[in-house]
């Protein structure tokens, strides 16, 4: 059995950071897809493409353990 929360913006709170997650996760895993996947680019193009994926990844995780921190 769970006790509710007694926040009333902590639901609200807690998936806003699960949908960061998701979206962190997402961008991560299509980074790896678009370099490792037989698509076909040339390699430089994949290449850039995954790392900007993985900037954007990096840089929304840490708006949002910055948003999220508490502080």
């Amino acid at each position: 059995m769970s006790i509710p929360p007694t926040d009333s913006r902590s639901t609200e709170i807690a998936q806003k950071k699960l949908m960061l997650t998701i979206i962190c996760c997402g961008l991560v895993v299509s980074a790896l897809c678009i370099v490792l996947l037989p698509i076909p680019l040339p390699l430089p193009v994949r290449l850039a493409v995954g790392f900007i994926d993985l900037i954007a990844a990096a840089a929304i995780w840490l708006i949002g353990r910055q948003k999220f921190s508490g502080k």
